[in-house]
């Protein structure tokens, strides 16, 4: 017993280091809705009056104001004593927030947070890491609960009772969200407490002072949050099945009284409250009404996608569920799930004839109480944005019960106690790598250097915007990209001169024609580094990932351009060099192609080499007659020999044959210049479409079509060394005769 005990007091001292690291790692009000809740509970220690929901002037508590306020009272007393007059200053919000999507890869952060919110903390840090650490060690008091359940679930077996506790002190989720500021805290207390009781009184009897503690417990869980409402009928199932003799009825009537008079008089003010106040005793009326409603139609793509979620958010999503653990990890996790439930199955297929009825009860109350709790989280899930897997903590004892039953059921018997903690070590594990690998760097400030060190590989742009800003250089390692691709980008940038707003930094890839194939608006370091926070002489060191659309034509030269903006006037600051001359935002070209080259099979075969550099290998060709008037459009094909040695631009004229004046042209930079041929691989080939319109006057006769490339600059033609030369053009190769028909 006391090596059992020294056991607990080590688990519960891992999980509260554990929580007190979340609690520092995780920056105040970036745990999910714990902005609201701490106001609800700043608004009581400033008023001392319960909140009242107003949806159409919703208070910075939010939808939270609806909660029942057994927490916030409790928090509201601690935090009393701590100044927190300015507590707006540090609701500086992120208008680039990413809330919900786990795959977004930045903007982790919902506030930006400044050295102010640092130890040794004062004013509102140091009220919300209070409210924190009380949320802890009602997480430490759920604990203790669930060990001494522990004793009735596995009356004989030590090693299970503490890998239950080791379970749940271990899980990443519950320690993040006990270093929070949240309800949740309360209500996983609560509820297990009652659970406790209810599990007692199947276990010892019932008599009338535990009758009136479990009324009194389940008050509390109704105080805490509304999902403590679903004790309630398992209360009066439990008395009702412990004093169901008949000659016991008045007693069992006595019991219910006394259950029922106690859980009125701890809960029922507060639901009579909200019946005179929003004509909805559980106030979820006006939660909704500032919460939103859920529209949406449920199929099994959503379903799943809903169920992930709250596995994911069960075992361990960490911010405003937008901090992911590793793939990995839900996948080890999930495939664990499966061989804990499949373990059950084995279980109770063991046991189908072997139940002994005192387990048996025992048993059906959790997984009734499981059931409850999922119900609800349906329900809920089905009428708001909540699918989340801490709405399950309330029923968290029954879950870590049932993990480790069908956990352990796998080992051999001589093993299974030293088995049952490898899965509580595996959670472990990810609880200590979640603030260094996933956490803290979702938070973490961009790199800040001198210019001096400014890497000699990045490529120097010096570009002004707006005589504020100076990007320094860009580091873009890739030379070709894909669509579906992602693309690392690291900026070198800093400020020139008094920077007065909070700038946005875009960065757009400009494809083909201009279009936009990828773009991100941000404020520097991911949403972490707003430009107000700049200081003279430091460079940022800003590194992206931006992913190029999939639907991205190619090929084409991919434009990385990067600028600033004021987002709330919509007002971009000029781009200048360092003299102040205009210039473009465009800081450098990638080559974007398919992955896979396309099988390009032209109509006609042909073959004209221009200074082994560029060749032309074939043609889709226009019709062989036209009229005066008409427009006519081809397409060539050209491959890249080697490197080019500049960007060369294509000549397609209509002559007739002996004058070597075009009658009509189109001369243009390949793709319309998105596509130059110094961008080209060698081996690689491009398609190209030309388009020429016939003259009104042109006479009547044969003509011809003829190529070229020539340099723009200079209009000096590359010379033609292989192919149907025309004898009138100089360097051009004959394409076809086209018949000018009247």
């Amino acid at each position: 017993m006391r090596y059992e005990k020294r056991l607990l007091i080590t688990i519960i001292l891992i999980y509260l280091f554990l929580g007190v690291t979340y609690s520092v790692v995780v920056p105040i009000f970036e745990a999910p809705d714990e902005v609201h809740h701490f106001f609800y509970i700043k608004h009581l220690v400033d008023t001392r009056h319960l909140p009242v929901q107003h949806p159409d002037a919703p208070a910075l508590w939010a939808q939270e104001g609806s909660q029942p306020p057994l927490y916030y009272v409790l928090a509201a007393v601690l935090v009393r004593p701590i100044p927190t007059e300015r507590a707006v200053d540090f609701l500086w919000e992120n208008p680039h927030r990413n809330v919900g999507n786990p795959f977004q890869p930045g903007n982790k952060n919902y506030f930006v947070h400044t050295d102010k919110e640092k130890w040794p903390y004062r004013g509102l840090p140091l009220a919300v890491h209070v409210a924190r650490w009380f949320s802890l060690l009602l997480g430490a008091g759920t604990l203790m609960l669930i060990h001494r359940m522990g004793q009735r679930i596995f009356p004989e077996n030590a090693a299970l009772r503490l890998a239950l506790v080791a379970v749940v002190a271990f899980l990443p989720q519950y320690i993040f969200i006990h270093a929070a500021v949240t309800n949740d805290a309360m209500i996983t207390f609560t509820a297990t407490w009652a659970l406790l009781l209810m599990t007692g009184i199947l276990s010892q009897g019932v008599r009338y002072r535990r009758a009136a503690l479990l009324g009194w417990v389940v008050g509390l869980a109704a105080l805490s949050k509304l999902s403590g409402l679903g004790l309630i009928p398992l209360g009066f199932l439990v008395l009702l099945y412990q004093g169901r003799r008949p000659e016991s009825t008045r007693r069992t009537w006595l019991l219910l009284l006394i259950y029922t008079g106690i859980l009125l008089l701890t809960a029922g003010w507060w639901y009579a409250r909200n019946y005179v106040l929003y004509h909805d005793p559980t106030g979820l009326a006006p939660m909704l009404a500032v919460v939103g409603h859920r529209d949406v139609t449920w199929t099994w793509t959503t379903i799943l996608e809903e169920w992930r979620s709250i596995r994911w958010s069960f075992w361990g999503l960490f911010g405003w569920f937008n901090i992911p653990m590793s793939l990995r990890a839900y996948t080890l996790l999930d495939r664990l799930l499966m061989i804990i439930a499949l373990g059950w199955a084995v279980q109770a297929y063991r046991l189908r004839f072997h139940f002994p009825p005192r387990e048996r009860r025992m048993w059906a109350l959790l997984l009734l109480w499981v059931g409850i709790v999922l119900a609800s989280l349906a329900r809920w899930t089905s009428i708001t944005l909540g699918g989340q897997g801490r709405l399950l903590f309330p029923a968290l004892a029954s879950i870590a019960a049932l993990l480790i039953v069908g956990w352990t059921v796998w080992w051999p018997r001589g093993w299974r106690n030293y088995g049952a903690f490898l899965f509580p070590l595996i959670l472990l594990t990810l609880a200590l790598a979640a603030p260094i690998l996933w956490i803290a760097p979702a938070y973490a400030k961009p790199p800040r250097i001198p210019p001096d060190r400014i890497p000699s590989a990045a490529r120097r742009v010096d570009l002004l915007f707006g005589q504020q800003i100076r990007l320094w250089a860009v580091d873009i390692p890739q030379i070709t990209t894909h669509p579906g691709e992602p693309v690392d980008i690291t900026l070198y940038m800093g400020k020139v001169g008094e920077i007065p707003v909070d700038y946005t930094m875009y960065i757009h890839f400009l494809g083909r024609r201009g279009e936009d194939v990828g773009q991100l608006n941000t404020f520097p370091g991911w949403g972490t580094y707003p430009t107000r926070l700049w200081k003279d002489g430091e460079v940022i060191q800003d590194h992206y990932t931006l992913t190029v659309a999939p639907h991205a034509q190619t090929p084409t030269l991919l434009r990385v351009e990067v600028g600033f903006y004021n987002l709330w006037t919509r007002q971009g600051l000029d781009v200048t060099t360092l003299d102040g001359k205009p210039t473009s935002a465009v800081v450098k070209s990638l080559r974007l192609v398919q992955k896979n080259p396309p099988q390009y099979r032209p109509q006609v075969r042909l073959y004209a080499n221009f200074a082994n550099e560029l060749a032309l290998i074939g043609m889709d060709p226009p019709p062989r007659v036209v009229h005066p008037g008409e427009t006519f459009t081809f397409h060539l094909y050209w491959k890249a020999l080697r490197p080019a040695s500049a960007s060369y631009t294509v000549f397609t004229h209509l002559i007739r044959k002996g004058n070597p004046a075009p009658i009509a042209q189109h001369d243009k930079f390949p793709l319309d210049g998105d596509y130059p041929t110094l961008a080209w691989a060698p081996g690689e080939i491009v398609k190209d479409s030309y388009t020429i319109k016939v003259p009104e006057n042109t006479a009547p006769g044969t003509y011809e079509l003829v190529t070229g490339m020539y340099l723009l600059q200079t209009l000096q033609r590359l010379p033609l060394v292989e192919g149907p030369a025309n004898p009138w053009v100089e360097n051009g190769a004959t394409l076809m005769d086209i018949e000018v028909a009247p």
